[in-house]
C-alpha cells in the first residue's frame, strides 16, 4: 500500500527553508550512549526529538531504532528522510537506495526524494532515472504537489547536464571561519563596500540540552552581527548594536531602506503548537539611534502564519515603498511564496498584502527575495522551477505582480546545492550568496549548513553617464536627476534612481540592455528629457553629454498648429496631432506643472459670441487632454474672444484678411503654478 507523506516532514523542511533553528538545539540523551539504552528508550527519544524539531537527535535515534528493528521499513524511510532534511546528500542516497532495494513498490516517494539528493550530488543522469521511476507511480500519489513538481524536475536534470561544462561568469570565495561558523549563516547585506550585516547561529559545536530543563536553560538563538572588510578579508566585529538582538527570539533577514532610516527584520518564536512562527518588525532611526522594534500590522503579519525575509522595492507609478516578503499564508501557489505590500502615503500605512503572482511563485518553495531598485529587478530563490538542484537563484524584471519570465542565474551563482540570500553590492560588480555547497564550514556533513560566499562577476560591463547640466548661458546647480527605465514592449517607464545634485555635473551608473530616460528637474525650468540606450552595449563605456534645460517663460507660449476652422469650437484631427506632439508632451514630461489654455478668435461675429466661442475652444482642448489621462486639477480654460489679436483681421484697404484671421484663431499656453508633493503623491495612488 502506498502511504501518504508525513506532514511533519514537510513542516520541518519549511523551517529549514526559512533558515530557522530546525537543527539540534537540544536533546534528551547523548546519541553515543546507545548501548545503555533499551529499545523502548531509543524509540521514545526518537519520537520526542522529532516532535520538538530536534532534527539531529531524531536522526541519530531513528537510525539506531532502524538498525535494531531492521524489518520495519518505515524506520528505514524515516532515517533516509531525516538525512535528506539535514542535507546530508550522501547518507540520504545510501538509505533511500537500501529502502528501494528492499521494497520499491510500497515507497514510491523515495524515488522522488532520491532524485532530489542525487541532484545535490550532481548525479543528474541517475536523478533523471529515478524521477522517471517516480513518474510511473505518480498517479497513485495523493499529494498533487509532487506530480506538479515532477514537470520541472526531469527538465532540470537535462538542463543541469547541458550546463555542467559551461563557463562560470563569476568568482566566488568562502568568507572564512571568522564569519562562517559550523551552524548556519544567512541574510548578508552590504551597508557599504566595507561593512556588512548578517545573521548567524554562532555555536562551534552541536550542543545538546536536557529537554526537561529547557524552561530553565537559556537556549542559544540566531542574532544579527556586523562584519568589516580589512584588506581582502571579512572580519567579524560582534553583534549589531541597537535594540535588535534578544535573548529569547531568533532574529534575522535585516534590510535597510535606501535613505538608511528604516530597518525591517524578522523575529521568530515557537508557538503553543511548537511551530516556528516568524513576524516582520520595523525599527526607525532617530538621529543616531534606532527605535524600539514595532511589529507590523496583522494584515502583514497574519496571525498563526509565518511572515519573513523582507526586501524593499519602489512602485513605479506612486514612487512609494514596496515591501516584499515570504509567507506560507493562505492564497499562495505553494508552501512558501513571495508576497508584497505597497505603502500608502496619504493613509500612512501599508496596503493589504498581495501575492507576487505565478511568474514568481510556483508549487514549490520561493524565498529570500532581494529587490534591486535601480534595475527594477527581483532576485529570489526557488526549487519549483527548472534549475541545477535544490534552491536556485533567479532574476525577474518587473514589480509587484507584473513580471517578465524569471531567468536562472546558472553556474554564475548557482550550484547543485541550495543557493539563496542573493544580494548585490552597491557597485553591482558582485555581491553575496548563501549556500550549503561543498567547501563550507561543515557540522555533521559536508553539505549540512549554510555559509556566506562573496562573488565578483568576471564579465561585468561598466556603463556610466557623465553629464553637465546647462542653462541658456551657463551651467546650472541644485537640480534633481530622475533616471527612468522604459518597460519592455511598452511605453510605460519606472523610476530607477532619484537624487539631488548641487554641482554642474553628475555621473550615474547604467545597466546593460536597457532604454533609459534621464530627466532633469529644476524650479522655474521645464523638465529636460534625455534618452540613452544600452541594449547594444557589450563593453564598458562612459557616455558624455551636455544636457540643456529650458527656463519656463513668464509670458504665454503660442502653440502653433492648434488652429480651428471658422466658427467652430471643435479640435480638428490636425490640431489633435499638434497637441500630442507639443502640449501633451510638455504635460507628461512636467507632471507637476499646472497650466491655463487660452483661446482667441478673429473679429467676425459679435464680441459676446466670440468670447463664448473662445471659451468653448479652450474647453475643447482641456477635454481632449483629460481624455488622454491628464489630471483635471492641472488644467484651466480661458477665452479672450477677439480682444487680443496678433494680426490684422482686415487689410489696409478694408478687404478681408484670411491669413490674419487664421493667426488670430489661436491657442496659447500659460504656466500658472505647480502641484504640491502631496497632490502629486495623491494622484499617483492606486
Amino acid at each position: 500500500m502506498i502511504r501518504k507523506l508525513n506532514t511533519l516532514l514537510v513542516n520541518v523542511f519549511i523551517v529549514a527553508a526559512l533558515q530557522l533553528p530546525a537543527h539540534a538545539l537540544f536533546g534528551q540523551y547523548n546519541p553515543s550512549d546507545f548501548e545503555n539504552q533499551s529499545l523502548r528508550e531509543v524509540r521514545s527519544t526518537a519520537k520526542n526529538a522529532f516532535r520538538l524539531g530536534d532534527t539531529y537527535t531524531a536522526l541519530a535515534y531513528f537510525e539506531e531504532w532502524s538498525n535494531r528493528s531492521s524489518d520495519d521499513l518505515r524506520l528505514l524511510e524515516k532515517t533516509a528522510d531525516l538525512y535528506r532534511i539535514t542535507r546530508d546528500y550522501k547518507k540520504a542516497e545510501e538509505w533511500y537506495l537500501k529502502l528501494l532495494e528492499r521494497d520499491a513498490s510500497s515507497f514510491p516517494m523515495s524515488y522522488f526524494y532520491l532524485g532530489e539528493v542525487q541532484m545535490g550530488l550532481e548525479k543528474y543522469t541517475e536523478a533523471k532515472k529515478n524521477y522517471l521511476e517516480f513518474k510511473t507511480f505518480s498517479r497513485e500519489i495523493n499529494d498533487q504537489q509532487f506530480r506538479k513538481l515532477l514537470k520541472y524536475k526531469i527538465p532540470s536534470c537535462e538542463y543541469a547536464i547541458r550546463l555542467k561544462d559551461s563557463t562560470n561568469k563569476s568568482l566566488s570565495a568562502h568568507l572564512g571561519n571568522t564569519i562562517n561558523f559550523p551552524h548556519i549563516e544567512f541574510s548578508p547585506i552590504s551597508l557599504n563596500h566595507k561593512t556588512m550585516i548578517y545573521g548567524s547561529f554562532r555555536e562551534k559545536n552541536l550542543n545538546l540540552y536536557e529537554t526537561a530543563k529547557t524552561d530553565s536553560v537559556r537556549l542559544p538563538v540566531r542574532k544579527l552581527y556586523v562584519a568589516a572588510k580589512e584588506g581582502d578579508e571579512w572580519v567579524a566585529k560582534g553583534e549589531l548594536e541597537g535594540p535588535f538582538n534578544q535573548q529569547a527570539k531568533n532574529i534575522g533577514n535585516a534590510v535597510i531602506s535606501a535613505d538608511g532610516n528604516r530597518m525591517y527584520f524578522t523575529y521568530c518564536e515557537k508557538n503553543w503548537q511548537n511551530r516556528m512562527i516568524c513576524n516582520l518588525f520595523l525599527s526607525e532611526k532617530e538621529e543616531e539611534n534606532w527605535s524600539e522594534p514595532i511589529k507590523l500590522n496583522d494584515e502583514i503579519n497574519l496571525p498563526n502564519f509565518t511572515t519573513t525575509q523582507p526586501a524593499i522595492g519602489r512602485a513605479s507609478k506612486s514612487n512609494q515603498e514596496v515591501l516584499y516578503f515570504v509567507s506560507d499564508r493562505p492564497g499562495g501557489k505553494g508552501g512558501l511564496d513571495v508576497w508584497y505590500t505597497e505603502f500608502h502615503k496619504r493613509r500612512n500605512k501599508f496596503k493589504s498584502p498581495r501575492n507576487a503572482g505565478s511568474k514568481i511563485n510556483s508549487v514549490g518553495t520561493e524565498c529570500t527575495p532581494f529587490y534591486d531598485i535601480s534595475s527594477h529587478k527581483l532576485y529570489f530563490s526557488s526549487d519549483g522551477q527548472i534549475g541545477l538542484g535544490g534552491l536556485d537563484v533567479y532574476s525577474a524584471d518587473g514589480e509587484k505582480s507584473k513580471w517578465e519570465e524569471p531567468k536562472n542565474m546558472e553556474a554564475t551563482i548557482n550550484s547543485s546545492a541550495d543557493d539563496l540570500d542573493f544580494t548585490l553590492h552597491q557597485s553591482k560588480k558582485g555581491g553575496f550568496v548563501v549556500s550549503n555547497r561543498k567547501g563550507g564550514a561543515a557540522l555533521l556533513s559536508e553539505t549540512c549548513c549554510d555559509d556566506i560566499y562573496e562573488f565578483v562577476f568576471s564579465e561585468y560591463v561598466s556603463i556610466a553617464l557623465q553629464a553637465n547640466v546647462m542653462g541658456k548661458e551657463d551651467c546650472l546647480k541644485n537640480y534633481k536627476v530622475n533616471v527612468f527605465i522604459k518597460e519592455k514592449d511598452s511605453e510605460d517607464k519606472y523610476l530607477a534612481q532619484s537624487y539631488t545634485v548641487d554641482t554642474c555635473g553628475f555621473k550615474i551608473n547604467l545597466d546593460e540592455g536597457k532604454e533609459y530616460s534621464v530627466e532633469i528637474e529644476k524650479d522655474g525650468y521645464f523638465t529636460s528629457v534625455n534618452k540613452f540606450d544600452t541594449k547594444t552595449v557589450k563593453e564598458s563605456k562612459v557616455y558624455s553629454s551636455n544636457i540643456l534645460v529650458e527656463e519656463i517663460p513668464s509670458k504665454p507660449i503660442q502653440l502653433t498648429d492648434i488652429l480651428y476652422e471658422f466658427n467652430s469650437p471643435e479640435v480638428t484631427t490636425e490640431a489633435k496631432a499638434a497637441i500630442d506632439s507639443t502640449l501633451y508632451r510638455i504635460l507628461v514630461e512636467n507632471p507637476q506643472i499646472k497650466i491655463r489654455i487660452v483661446s482667441h478668435t478673429d473679429s467676425k461675429g459679435t464680441e459676446a459670441y466670440n468670447l463664448s466661442l473662445s471659451e468653448k475652444r479652450a474647453t475643447s482642448v482641456i477635454k481632449y487632454l483629460i481624455s488622454k489621462g491628464v489630471r483635471k486639477d492641472r488644467l484651466e480654460a480661458k477665452g479672450y474672444g477677439e480682444s487680443k489679436p496678433i494680426a490684422e483681421n482686415t487689410k489696409a484697404d478694408g478687404s478681408d484678411n484670411p491669413e490674419g484671421r487664421k493667426l488670430n484663431r489661436r491657442t496659447e499656453l500659460e504656466i500658472i503654478g505647480q502641484l504640491s508633493q502631496d497632490e502629486l503623491d495623491e494622484g499617483n495612488e492606486d
